[in-house]
């Protein structure tokens, strides 16, 4: 009786080694699905990396109407850095200044529990941001979906801020984005960035009053077509580039002195695997104030 006891228990435990570890990795898995954790792995930075999405996938889910957010941190980081720098790809430590202060300057909890190896690796992770937001401006000048910005002799600065996860509350898809803004006279440029990625999604540029957008002999001409291409789109619709969304795109300045102060709303409408995508594009003109240029801004 005994012996059959034992071989019985022999044999479940020989069942239990080999199913359990399968039912517990479905239920992990399971459980990863029904509630987002976040961890402090740089190569998943939580949840947000579990699933790829594209990026075209995460501009959807961006206009759905069913994504939540969660806000990862409260730090700023700020810098500065010359123009030079900015054109010439320099990415040494010692030509770009970096330091992190508190967003809210009356809560020290966050920097407090941080110790200087914390402190470094925030710099560093945003640092490596920087330099992929220096690359990204510089690919989407010269496709032609920015403006020319700044020169050789510009100072800019620079803050890094808003490390958002993105939660679709239908699908449990999810992305992680942050915002980032350089600061040059005459202009002012404030990006939201996919963290996977490293695309910008979005982007509000101001400039100073009498300092007219320079888009290059074509003007913005290339401007639907090149979203479309960085986005990783399937098209864009042919008469994108109208007289509205051109003189939104160009012709500030010169609506402003032929109508007064103004503000223009327009999309252009993209489609990517059968499904609509409306792009909003928007500017503000004041007589005494900033211009701004809004395109997919939130």
């Amino acid at each position: 009786m005994r012996k059959a006891v034992v071989i019985v228990l022999a044999a479940l435990l020989m069942a239990a080694a080999f199913f359990l570890p399968a039912k517990l990795s479905v239920w992990n898995d399971q459980q990863l699905l029904d509630e987002p954790h976040i961890t402090q792995e740089d190569e998943r930075e939580g949840f947000a990396e579990s699933v790829q999405l594209t990026v075209a996938e995460k501009l959807l889910l961006l206009q759905s109407g069913t994504l939540n957010s969660m806000v990862l941190g409260d730090l700023v980081i700020q810098g500065g850095m010359s123009a030079s720098v900015f054109v010439n790809r320099a990415e040494t430590a010692n030509e770009i200044s970096l330091y992190v202060e508190e967003e809210f300057p009356g809560d020290e909890a966050t920097l407090a529990m941080e110790t200087d190896a914390e402190q470094e690796k925030t710099r560093q992770k945003w640092f490596k941001r920087l330099s992929a937001v220096r690359s990204e401006v510089r690919t989407l000048q010269a496709m032609g979906a920015m403006p020319q910005l700044w020169d050789a002799d510009s100072e800019l600065e620079f803050h890094g801020y808003g490390e958002t996860l993105y939660v679709d509350s239908t699908t449990r898809m999810s992305f992680q984005a942050y915002r980032m803004r350089l600061d040059g006279a005459p202009f002012s440029l404030d990006v939201l960035v996919d963290a996977q990625s490293q695309r910008i999604l979005a982007f509000n540029l101001d400039w100073y009053s009498g300092t007219p957008l320079n888009w290059g002999f074509r003007g913005a001409a290339s401007f639907g077509t090149a979203w479309r291409d960085y986005w990783g789109l399937d098209s864009v619709n042919d008469s994108w580039y109208s007289d509205y969304v051109k003189s939104i795109l160009e012709n500030t300045d010169a609506m402003l002195h032929s109508n007064g102060e103004y503000n223009a709303n327009g999309q252009i409408i993209f489609s990517y695997g059968g499904q609509s995508l409306q792009i909003p594009l928007a500017n503000w003109a004041f007589y005494d104030r900033n211009r701004s240029l809004w395109w997919n801004y939130l």
